[in-house]
């Protein structure tokens, strides 16, 4: 099967899974709830991955009102499942019902701790849990064929909290012990979800040659008759679509057939392929609408959390600095996880718009070792850099920057060229030989900068904002505590480099860029 054709959804598995859950539905049609619920029990993690998630709801809601005592584990998972809030497995409550002596049962309060934290949009604080996970594990001493997989979900499970933090790394690192674990017979989705997972990092920050051979070998592990088995085809056509599309017009049409609902946790990464398929088709109209539009639904998000959290203020960030729009895009970043390198590259970026260039030479260099392994986190890096030297008349240094980028493995193809901006383009077309051909595809990314030596400074910006808000010269030099002669200077030096004349046009040019 080739990476672009798309795995049979429709084809009926009758396995495992799919007899264990025609048992408990044929206990439950006789009314044997407590054989059922004893099935439930026993094979908990089965039935998890073998009933529809609405379905499971329901059976186990049935179970624990018509058992006398249903055990602890129907009680956390139908909990974990309906939960509108996090922090239910550190309640007195359900402690009391754990042997913390137990290996295996602190094990599984880690694994709920981790799922319910991230399902509520807390991914960085769900991250710790893995280290809980590591002790239990090794205290488990468990056989080389566990027949579960507990080591194998504990991985897959920490590379998803990983992704959703956004610490790619730590993901990859998780998924790569995840695909050199035996494959479970019984629930080889766990193999394959790791194998497409990575991919789709590679796909949205790395290298697209790593995610085409990850997608290869995700295709060839057997399927199963799980709910999961679906969400995974999802999640692989979007690395498919950002990897093999021959157009970006083909790629917005596969990405319309599909289905939101299937898409669960990954959601922020349909928000990485959905900008930059609109970005680069230039529907940016549309691509701000839908960005409005999933800001304001009450998805697992925490402003400032973790990659979940970031991901819709970053894109806004954005696309408002591709418009122009630098102080919106800052009150955007301001939402965003500022440990995140995705985050610090942007506010690197915003840097160069409000002519904070050495600043922004300064991040940009500082975030080197945390883009290694990253082809295209490093590209942007790159281009942020040439883009900082070319502002500050650094020709020297932004040629060595576009040389160091050129010299990449493989070199850069025509998306990646798009990442640098148009000034930057023109000038390595110019004085690199190895530089690709311009193929005129408008840049994706540090349009719209100032001319070097027009950046407003910051106290520049704000002598512009009290010319918006109608003080008078005398009141903006009290207010700022300068003479009257150094405002008079001030002024000119806006005028100069907004190109206008007067306060009021003045006023305007800088809100059409984004700076008041």
């Amino acid at each position: 099967m080739s990476i672009g054709s798309v795995p049979n959804q429709e084809v009926h598995v009758v396995d495992e899974l799919a007899l264990l859950v025609a048992k408990i539905e044929d206990h439950l049609r006789r009314e044997q709830y407590q054989e059922a619920a004893t099935l439930f029990e026993n094979h908990s993690a089965s039935a998890w991955f073998g009933f529809q998630p609405t379905r499971a709801v329901e059976v186990l809601q049935l179970l624990v009102a018509q058992t006398p005592a249903p055990r602890p584990i129907l009680k956390a998972i139908i909990g974990l499942m309906t939960a509108t809030t996090a922090g239910q497995f550190d309640s007195h409550h359900y402690l009391t019902t754990i042997n913390s002596e137990d290996p295996t049962q602190m094990f599984l309060l880690s694994m709920f701790r981790m799922a319910d934290l991230r399902m509520h949009g807390r991914p960085a604080e769900a991250l710790e849990q893995s280290e809980q996970l590591k002790t239990y594990l090794e205290q488990m001493h468990l056989r080389e064929d566990d027949p579960i997989g507990l080591a194998l979900q504990a991985a897959v499970e920490t590379g998803v909290t990983a992704m959703l933090a956004g610490d790619f790394q730590h993901a990859l690192t998780s998924f790569t012990q995840a695909q050199l674990l035996p494959l479970v017979p019984k629930f080889p989705f766990l193999t394959r979800k790791a194998l497409v997972q990575s991919a789709l990092i590679h796909a949205c920050v790395g290298n697209a040659g790593s995610a085409v051979s990850l997608l290869d070998r995700a295709d060839r592990v057997p399927r199963t008759s799980s709910w999961v088995e679906n969400q995974i085809d999802v999640h692989r056509d979007f690395a498919v679509i950002l990897v093999s599309a021959r157009s970006y017009e083909e790629a917005l049409d596969r990405l319309e057939t599909i289905s939101l609902h299937d898409i669960g946790e990954m959601w922020p990464f349909y928000i990485m392929v959905i900008h930059r398929i609109l970005e680069a088709v230039g529907r940016t109209d549309e691509l701000n609408h839908r960005l409005e539009m999933f800001d304001s639904i009450p998805l697992p998000k925490i402003d400032r959390e973790g990659f979940s959290g970031s991901i819709i203020p970053i894109k806004r960030a954005m696309l408002a600095m591709r418009t122009g729009r630098s102080f919106e895009a800052q009150e955007f970043l301001a939402r965003a996880d500022s440990r995140l390198v995705y985050t610090r590259l942007l506010s690197a970026a915003v840097n160069i718009y409000a002519g904070r260039t050495q600043q922004a030479i300064q991040e940009a260099t500082r975030l080197k070792t945390e883009t290694r392994g990253f082809r295209l986190l490093e590209i942007r890096r790159l281009a942020i850099l040439a883009s900082a030297y070319y502002q500050a008349d650094d020709t020297e240094a932004c040629l060595k920057t576009l040389t160091r980028a050129v010299t990449i493995p493989h070199g850069l193809v025509r998306t990646e060229v798009e990442l640098f901006s148009p000034e930057v383009r023109e000038l390595a077309a110019k004085h690199i030989a190895a530089w690709p051909p311009d193929t005129g595809g408008p840049s994706a990314f540090l349009t719209g900068l100032p001319k070097p030596g027009r950046a407003l400074t910051e106290r520049e910006v704000q002598i512009v904002g009290q010319l918006a808000k109608g003080y008078r010269r005398a009141e903006i030099a009290e207010k700022l505590y300068i003479s009257l002669n150094t405002l008079k200077s001030q002024l000119r030096s806006i005028y100069r480099k907004l190109e206008v004349s007067t306060a009021s046009d003045a006023v305007v040019g800088a809100q059409r860029l984004g700076l008041i």
